[in-house]
């Protein structure tokens, strides 16, 4: 197994090693490392849906997403398919699911089916853009919390019934730290997300806090700490969802994709630094 860093803040490009036959010693590595640089990136793995359900269920229990499952594949496989002539409209920076008190640990594509060109994924590191902070402002927002709820997104009819949705949007919103600790390396890292999730600073329901809200989540948007991928068919990746940012682009319509995607389950909420 070779491992090579993308780039300083984030990212490791994986190689040498069959996803469909993972050691125990090589799953310690691999855990060991997406800690560390947040995003793995395995290139030319042609797995089936099994075989992808086991190599990820070495980051945690797989969970299943969609309502209603595919047939063929296990349940916990979700299916991402824009349709050719369909727009994708959830191209902006964003983490999973940081509406619920637990919000999805990991998450995972594998590439099936691409466009000609175009459809890259960006990704954050928000211990990174923690870390590239200014003192005055690690200071200013120590001990602050956010308000999360939950918005309509073009996936969220396959993962929700109308009453679990209803159900989330009428609840009052869920309080994260803005300023969490990772407990598995210590690092503090922002939770931030886009503005249709993360509405609020809880006490700045205001002017003031809107400003500083928006001005962190556009600082966790800095070059110095994202990388862009480009996928080749049967790139599988696996990424940290609730210490990165990431942004699908939507720029290959009127183009097909197809993505199966995988999800951990949840068993901690964020932790306040």
């Amino acid at each position: 197994m070779d491992m090579k860093a993308i780039t300083p803040a984030i990212g490791m490009q994986v190689s040498g090693i069959e996803l469909a036959n993972i050691s125990e010693a090589d799953a310690g590595v691999l855990r060991d490392a997406l800690i560390d640089r947040k995003v793995l990136v395995f290139r030319d793995q042609p797995i089936t849906s099994p075989q992808y359900l086991r190599f990820m269920n070495i980051f945690g229990e797989t969970v299943q997403e969609d309502l209603v499952p595919h047939e063929g594949h296990p349940t916990e496989l979700c299916i991402l398919h824009i349709r050719p002539k369909e727009m994708q409209n959830i191209n902006f920076w964003h983490m999973d699911y940081s509406f619920r008190e637990n919000p999805t640990p990991h998450l995972s594509l594998s590439a099936q089916q691409l466009p000609g060109c175009g459809g890259d994924t960006l990704f954050s590191n928000l211990e990174a853009a923690y870390a590239g902070l200014d003192e005055e402002t690690k200071q200013r927002i120590s001990g602050l919390q956010t308000n999360h709820k939950v918005s309509p997104t073009q996936n969220a009819k396959a993962r929700f019934s109308p009453e679990e949705f209803k159900a989330m949007t009428e609840s009052d919103p869920v309080r994260h730290p803005l300023v969490c600790r990772n407990p598995d390396n210590g690092r503090a890292y922002l939770f931030v997300n886009v503005p249709i999730y993360c509405r609020s600073i809880t006490g700045m329901e205001n002017q003031e806090g809107d400003a500083l809200l928006a001005s962190l989540y556009a600082h966790a948007q800095r070059p110095e700490f994202h990388f862009r991928l480009t996928w080749e068919r049967n790139t599988v990746v696996v990424w940290e969802n609730t210490h990165c940012l990431h942004y699908p682009v939507s720029d290959y319509f009127p183009d097909e994709r197809l993505m199966w995607r995988l999800a951990t389950r949840a068993v901690t909420p964020p932790q306040a630094a």
